[in-house]
C-alpha cells in the first residue's frame, strides 16, 4: 500500500513538473510578441518649455517614454506629421516603449496643432484646414529645421543620459533610431540622409531652386518613415534620396494617397516611386493592402480622422517598429528570423488583408 502511495505521489510530481515546463517554456529564451505590449512598465516625462539656444532660442518641447527599470536602452526619437503634437502617436510609442526603448516625441512648433490653429486664426490669415497644413509645407522654418529639431533632441538625451535623475545611465546614446509619419517621414528621411528641394519654399531661400543640402546626423542608426514621400511634392525630388547613408524602412499603403506641389491628390501608388530611388543596402519598403493615411496616426483624438483600417495598421506598425528596432539597435537575430512577408502577413485582419513586402 506504501509503495503504491509512494507511486501515485511520484507520478503527480512530474506531471507537475512536465505542467510547468509548458506553461514556462525556458523564460530566458521566450520569443518576443511583438504586436502585443512588452515586459517593462513604462513612465513619461514631458519638458514644455525647452529652448534650442543655438536657434535663436527656438522652442522644442519634448516629451519621454521610457522603462521605469533598468539601465542603457536604445533611444528612439518620434516625429510627428502635420498638425501634430507630442501624444499624437502616443499608443505606438508607449508600446515601443515597454519593448525596452526611450522614446522621446518632439514637437515641430511650426508644423503642429497650435501652428495650424495659428493659421486658421485671424491674426495668422483665417485659412481652411487644409491650407494652413499645407503653408507648413513650404515653410522655411518647418521644412528646414525639423531635422535641426532631432538633432536637439538627440543633444538633450546625451545630458540627461549623464546626470538627470529619471535617465542617468538609462539611454544607450550610441543605438539611435528615427521613426515618423507624413510630414515625420519627411523629417525621417532627411536625418537619414535624403536631401530636400528649395523649389517651394515661402519666402524663399537662396539659390532658390535645387536640393538644400546635408541635414542628416551621423548619431542616427536608422529610419523608420510612415507615409515617406515620393518626387513631385515640395519635399524631394528624383535625386533626394541617393544621399540616404544608413538602413531606412518605408511603410506605406494602397490608400495612403498624398499631395503634389500643386495641391493635387495623387494616389498612393505614387509612393512607390520613393522605394524605387533608394539606394540598396538594409532597405525595406511595406505595402499594406487597403492602409489609408490617417490608420498610421492613433490617439484620444484619433476619431477625427476616421479610419476602418486603423485597428488593423496600428498592430501591424507597433509590430514593426519593435522588430526593426531589436534587429538594428539591439542586434537580435530573432527579430532577423520575422524580417519577412509570412511573419508580416500573420499580422494582417480584416481590413488590412495583404501585406506586399520588398527588400534591397
Amino acid at each position: 500500500m506504501i509503495n503504491i502511495r509512494y507511486a501515485l505521489i511520484i507520478m503527480l510530481l512530474s506531471v507537475s513538473i512536465l505542467s510547468t515546463k509548458e506553461a514556462f517554456p525556458q523564460d530566458s529564451k521566450k520569443q518576443t510578441e511583438y504586436a502585443k505590449p512588452g515586459p517593462y512598465e513604462v513612465k513619461s516625462l514631458e519638458f514644455p518649455n525647452l529652448k534650442d539656444n543655438n536657434r535663436k532660442n527656438r522652442r522644442v518641447p519634448l516629451k519621454a517614454h521610457f522603462p521605469a527599470e533598468g539601465k542603457n536602452f536604445p533611444l528612439v526619437i518620434f516625429s510627428h506629421g502635420g498638425g501634430g503634437n507630442l501624444d499624437s502617436y502616443i499608443y505606438q510609442v508607449q508600446h515601443l516603449a515597454s519593448h525596452g526603448y526611450v522614446v522621446i516625441c518632439i514637437e515641430h512648433v511650426y508644423s503642429s496643432n497650435k501652428r495650424i490653429k495659428y493659421y486658421m486664426s485671424w491674426r495668422g490669415g483665417r485659412m481652411r484646414y487644409k491650407e494652413a497644413l499645407c503653408r507648413t509645407t513650404r515653410d522655411p522654418e518647418a521644412i528646414l529645421e525639423r531635422p535641426k529639431d532631432v538633432s536637439f533632441a538627440i543633444d538633450q538625451a546625451v545630458l540627461w543620459n549623464k546626470d538627470y535623475k529619471e535617465f542617468a545611465g538609462k539611454i544607450n546614446t550610441n543605438k539611435i533610431g528615427v521613426i515618423g509619419h507624413s510630414y515625420g517621414a519627411y523629417t525621417t528621411l532627411v536625418i537619414c540622409g535624403a536631401q530636400p528641394i528649395l523649389d517651394y519654399l515661402e519666402p524663399n531661400v537662396s539659390p532658390g531652386k535645387g536640393l538644400a543640402g546635408d541635414f542628416s546626423d551621423p548619431r542616427v542608426t536608422f529610419g523608420l518613415a510612415m507615409s515617406p514621400q515620393p518626387p513631385g511634392g515640395t519635399f524631394f525630388d528624383k535625386d533626394s534620396y541617393k544621399t540616404i547613408n544608413r538602413p531606412l524602412v518605408g511603410i506605406s499603403g494602397s490608400n495612403d494617397t498624398w499631395k503634389a506641389f500643386d495641391d493635387k491628390v495623387m494616389a498612393a501608388e505614387k509612393r512607390w516611386q520613393f522605394w524605387k530611388l533608394l539606394p540598396n543596402g538594409n532597405k525595406y519598403f511595406l505595402w499594406l493592402e487597403n492602409a489609408d493615411h490617417f490608420s498610421f496616426c492613433d490617439n484620444s483624438k484619433a476619431w477625427i480622422f476616421p479610419s476602418k483600417s486603423r485597428p488593423d495598421v496600428q498592430r501591424i506598425s507597433k509590430a514593426m517598429m519593435v522588430l526593426f528596432c531589436d534587429y538594428f539597435l539591439k542586434e537580435k537575430e530573432e527579430a532577423k528570423d520575422k524580417m519577412n512577408k509570412e511573419y508580416a502577413n500573420s499580422l494582417c485582419g480584416n481590413v488590412v488583408t495583404e501585406i506586399q513586402w520588398h527588400e534591397k
